[in-house]
């Protein structure tokens, strides 16, 4: 498919399509009132409606009928170009007992004055053009035009054009060509379509042929031959470019000589090479004017600027002639002399005319159906555009509706075929969401204010029209349409939603400097399902009920490079200096490096350490996780350490916002699911969002969108925070490279990130005032207290402020050389960068009345380096919903303490099993057991992980592989410096006896190991301790609370519903990962499988639970249902 903007020397369009000033638009749309009915065509021509066609629409008088529309000629993209508003009436010519009107197909022909050929544009999103038929408005009939006075220019002859392109497919699945026949097997074909022309001349034409092919060595070649004579040949350069599919030849040649009726067109390839297809072939020639069926569509460029007398062989009292040039329908007064017709024009530009046989059968419009009024038109200003599938509508409202209530938005939920209808004439079209948006951003400057965030509520797919193969059987009608680029085989291939948010004047022709108005986003949804799914994690997330310290995490990871880009450590330098640039500029978050080079890699290249490191770090929950490096549809990095499998099985809870610095991470316009649309659809896990990529990126430009980004996200605008369409916006307002429009959001642009909005300061150590210039010292052995508050958004003390304090000490900043995996030349690639590697102490207490205080001992494992620690604090009040944040860098880590506590007694193990307490020694589990100790210790446990030996460790079978520290999974019980939890579950184990060794030290070095066994079975069914209800009597709904020892596991639950007779009534079932040690809930609404409310009464319930294919474990319980 080729699509090309060049200059037109056609006329502007001079009735219908009228150009309408930026800011007028219709108060109420045509379509508001009456009846109204929606028709198709294919092609460019004359089309014919019956007056019995229109009765059986429901039409009573069709003499009173009007035809509406423009047809299916793609809108003008660039918003400097004239457009036409709602929907013109077409003029229609009428006849005894029908009408005729002229309708534009799909594709558009215009002349090229340079080249001084004809080109045709396809119109890539539809392979239809739409019209409408109502009887409420005032009818058009068509005008007619007067013959020239004087004409010098006889013509007898007319230049036409043939067009054989078939869109099959697409090599790169991406842009918005298509192409056609495979020429692989470089077999030569004869091209059928052009077999048949009579009346052509021996005038000189031109031949114009496109051609793509992956030359690996060589060069190809693809030649054009008409009756045995080559007449064209193309050659087509070797492709050294992994990111290109194929290469692009093109030829134009004149075509001469005497022309036969019925040519032989053979097309043939040279060479057996991959990605060889046929795009196109044009031919352009002269037939002599005449009618060839019942309507001929004519013009002469021997008329350009000439007075000229068409004269037309063959005619007879039923030959029309029509001028079309401007898509509307005049007659031209004709004269017939037997069978001779004529007619004269002024000279001017080049025109476009119709010969139609009135007796013989015209083509007829195809019926679609009638349209239900609508007027988008006459809406008020929105501040936020859902644009949604009629399928997905009802998820996208309930969404619309919480963005209402929380935000105080004024939503507007759509269909696409609504835009359509009103803003590009019924035709499916990418610019009509455009159109519609910038409807609002024009009346703004008089209605009020602009619209802010547009959401595209459904997938997409790169081919728009579903006509290549491996689209063909996907259900297009949830999708909504997407932007591709016309570059179509390259790197320099994109799709973009950053196209809908351009609405300035004279925008869209040049999308690297344009300026995005609006905040845009995507949910790439297929279902009904998957939209309820992501309607749930959006309406739970704004809700912001997961308090934690989770919200003060951010995690940086960054790939080790590659063999394409010489293993450089510029992936590590970027992510170190957004996290860098966290640290300074906003160190009340907690910054967690994860650079692979810092890691060992084992023997088959890859780093299980870095994968178990990013599983252990979202699974504590992280705020934002950014990735920098190589990537794909599947995985980060070509080492595969964060892949889509990774992605679908995660069931951690807390969704951070995702940043993908990476090649087509999130290629949502493929067929095939991409891993960053899988983060979004995981239905409880994944994600909340992705600033992410959908094709090809390089790493300067992501460099600088990154650090546009954070800057966006993290600084607050005019004391607020941005959503995350607004930084996207911003973001991509700052930038002027192509490379930013292949990154998108995947979420809800109207969306903030869960930032604690208090914040959380320290006062005083050990009773001591800190001040400006006041550094305390932190020595290893002696007892810390720290006292703060809590200060509201202004700044004042939130003396209502009651509830959780979580405190982080991390040891003093050290320098970190990575490992210098990868070797070049003679030299490993190292990277140095600071980090703070030990963490001193983590401590959950108390804030009441805005006031906190905590003590804890440091331990003796410390750097000892005299350098600046930071001390951490996040503080939430469940009654509120407040949430603060805070940090304290005023001190040092080092020395020893003049008194230290004389303790020689390792930690005691108050508590430890597998699942459950009903553990015992030698117990049965499951092949993924949660691990739970609960420790004591005089002096503290020490977590520092600073010291070789003196880690918190699991150690399985007395194996390597099978070692883990631990240090991060100890947490204090709340109010307690001296007990805590460690919580881990243990990795997939095979079935049999295995034997445990768990090690705990204190922070003064003395250790207390454990050794027990456990049995894994396989299929082993969970234990479901408690089932109940709640409320019981239940009158408007009912919670069931199914208790179990799986934590933190997939699970499948059914609840089931019967009558005290046996006679079953309503059941469900779901699946999702179990949060620790909390009960699964399962909600009813007390209505049976039929939609019925059931009768008050005494009823059965029973509950069964399943994790990861194990057998089912039951129980039962009565409820009992109150009248309403």
């Amino acid at each position: 498919m080729r699509v090309r903007f060049i200059y037109s020397c056609l006329v502007a369009l001079l009735l219908t399509l009228r150009a309408w000033a930026g800011d007028t638009y219709a108060a109420s749309s045509a379509l508001a009132e009456g009846r109204w009915v929606r028709i198709s065509v294919e092609k460019n021509g004359i089309y014919k409606l019956t007056y019995a066609e229109l009765r059986s629409m429901g039409f009573e008088d069709p003499a009173k009928v009007s035809v509406h529309g423009y047809g299916g000629w793609p809108l003008a993209e660039d918003f400097s170009e004239p457009y036409v508003d709602d929907l013109p009436s077409v003029p229609v010519w009428r006849g005894a007992d029908y009408l005729l009107f002229y309708g534009k197909g799909t594709t558009k022909w215009e002349y090229d004055t340079q080249s001084r050929t004809f080109i045709h544009t396809n119109n890539p999103y539809s392979t239809a053009g739409y019209y409408f038929v109502t009887d409420a408005t005032a009818t058009n009939e068509a005008e007619t035009v007067q013959n020239s006075t004087a004409a010098a220019t006889r013509v007898t002859a007319y230049d036409d054009y043939l067009l054989h392109e078939q869109d099959l497919v697409s090599p790169s699945r991406s842009g918005r060509e298509l192409f056609g026949e495979d020429f692989s097997s470089a077999q030569p074909r004869t091209i059928t379509t052009f077999s048949s022309i009579p009346g052509i001349t021996s005038a000189d034409g031109k031949v114009t042929m496109r051609f793509i092919s992956n030359v690996g060595s060589g060069t190809g070649r693809a030649t054009l031959s008409i009756d045995r004579s080559e007449l064209l040949s193309i050659l087509i350069p070797a492709n050294s470019d992994s990111h290109t599919s194929a290469i692009a030849g093109e030829q134009t040649v004149t075509w001469s000589g005497e022309k036969s009726e019925k040519p032989n067109v053979v097309v043939t390839y040279n060479a057996l090479h991959s990605n060889v297809y046929l795009d196109y072939i044009r031919l352009q020639f002269q037939r002599t004017l005449k009618p060839y069926g019942a309507v001929t569509l004519f013009r002469s460029l021997a008329s350009v600027d000439n007075a000229s007398r068409f004269i037309v062989e063959g005619a007879n009292e039923n030959t029309l002639v029509f001028d079309v040039t401007d898509g509307d329908l005049r007659q031209m007064e004709t004269s017939l002399s037997g069978s001779e017709l004529s007619f004269t024009i002024p000279a001017g530009a080049l025109r476009e005319f119709a010969l139609v046989q009135t007796n013989q059968s015209l083509p007829a419009p195809t019926l679609v159906g009638e349209v239900a009024n609508q007027n988008l038109h006459g809406l008020e200003q929105q501040d936020m555009v859902i644009i949604s599938p009629d399928a997905l509508a009802t998820q996208a409202e309930r969404l619309a509706a919480a963005h209402r209530e929380h935000d105080g938005l004024k939503v507007l939920v759509v269909s696409p075929q609504a835009i359509y209808n009103e803003f590009s004439s019924g035709t499916p079209d990418a610019t009509a969401y455009r159109r519609f948006l910038k409807m609002f951003y024009d009346r703004s400057a008089t209605a009020g204010t602009p619209p802010r965030f547009l959401l595209l509520f459904g997938d997409g797919i790169y081919d728009n029209r579903g006509v290549t193969s491996d689209v063909r059987g996907l259900n297009l009608s949830n999708m909504l349409l997407t932007y591709q680029s016309q570059a179509s085989l390259d790197a320099s291939s994109y799709v973009t939603d950053d196209y809908f948010a351009l609405l300035e004047d004279g925008s869209g022709s040049r999308l690297e400097t344009d300026k995005m108005c609006v905040g845009v986003g995507r949910f790439p949804v297929r279902t009904a399902t998957e939209a309820s799914q992501m309607v749930d994690k959006v309406l739970n997330y704004m809700e912001n009920a997961s308090e934690g310290r989770w919200k003060n995490n951010l995690t940086f990871v960054a790939d080790d490079g590659s063999n394409a880009d010489s293993y450089t450590t510029v992936h590590a330098e970027q992510a170190d200096w957004l996290a860098e640039y966290i640290e300074e500029n906003h160190p009340e978050f907690l910054t967690n490096k994860v650079y692979f080079d810092a890691y060992k890699r084992d023997n088959s290249g890859t780093y299980p350490d870095v994968h178990n490191r990013i599983a252990s770090l979202l699974k504590s929950g992280q705020l934002l996780i950014n990735y920098v490096g190589h990537g794909s549809t599947t995985a980060w990095s070509d080492e595969y350490v964060w892949t889509q499998s990774d992605i679908q099985q995660s069931t951690y809870t807390n969704l951070p916002v995702w940043v993908t610095a990476t090649c087509d991470f999130t290629r949502f316009d493929a067929p095939a699911t991409s891993a960053g649309e899988s983060v979004f659809l995981n239905a409880t896990s994944g994600g909340i969002a992705l600033f992410t990529t959908t094709r090809v990126v390089y790493s300067s430009n992501n460099f600088s969108l990154n650090q546009a980004l954070f800057a966006n996200l993290f600084e607050k605008n005019n004391g607020v925070r941005r959503t995350l369409g607004e930084a996207m916006m911003e973001t991509k307002r700052s930038l002027r490279d192509r490379n930013k429009l292949n990154f998108i959001l995947i979420g809800d642009p109207a969306l903030t990130m869960v930032y604690p909005e208090y914040q959380a300061r320290v006062t005083a150590i050990d009773g001591q005032p800190v001040g400006e210039g006041e550094t305390f010292s932190f020595k290893a052995l002696a007892r810390v207290t720290v006292e703060g508050e809590v200060l509201d958004a202004n700044g004042a003390l939130a003396s209502g402020f009651s509830g959780s304090l979580y405190s982080t000490v991390l040891d003093s900043r050290d320098s970190i050389t990575t490992l210098g995996n990868n070797i070049v030349g003679d030299s490993p690639r190292i990277f140095q960068y600071e980090d703070y590697p030990n963490t001193i102490y983590v401590g959950q207490d108390s804030v009441r009345g805005g006031k906190f205080s905590f003590s804890f001992m440091v331990p003796k494992d410390i750097s000892y380096s005299g350098k600046e620690g930071k001390l951490n604090l996040y503080a939430a009040d469940s009654s509120t919903g407040n949430e603060a944040q805070g940090s304290f860098l005023d001190f040092v880590v080092g020395g020893t303490a003049d008194v230290a506590e004389n303790d020689t007694i390792g930690p005691e193990i108050r508590q430890l099993y597998l699942n459950d307490t009903t553990f015992v020694e030698g117990g049965a589990v499951n092949a993924t057991p949660y691990f739970v100790a609960r420790v004591w210790d005089k002096s503290g446990v020490n977590m520092t992980g600073s010291s070789v030996g003196h880690d918190i460790m699991l150690i399985i079978d007395s194996l390597s592989t099978k070692s883990y520290n631990l240090n991060d999974t100890y947490s204090l019980v709340a109010g307690s410096e001296n007990e805590g939890l460690v919580q881990f579950s243990i990795p997939e184990l095979e079935p049999g006896i295995h034997t445990a060794e768990f090690k705990i030290w204190d922070i003064l070095n003395n250790s207390t190991n454990y050794v027990f066994t456990f049995e894994v079975k396989e299929g082993l069914k969970p234990n479901l301790i408690e089932l109940y209800a709640t409320p019981n009597p239940a009158r408007d709904k009912v919670d069931f609370y199914l208790s179990h020892n799986r934590p933190e596991s997939e699970l499948t639950v059914t609840v089931m519903v019967y009558d005290m007779t046996g006679r079953f009534l309503w059941s469900t079932e779901k699946s999702g990962s179990s949060e620790l040690f909390k009960s699964y809930i399962v909600s009813w609404d007390l209505k049976d499988n039929g939609g019925r409310r059931v009768r008050p009464g005494i009823y059965l319930y029973r509950a069964a639970i399943r994790a990861n294919g194990s057998k089912e474990a039951t129980k039962a319980n009565k409820l009992i249902v109150l009248g309403q």
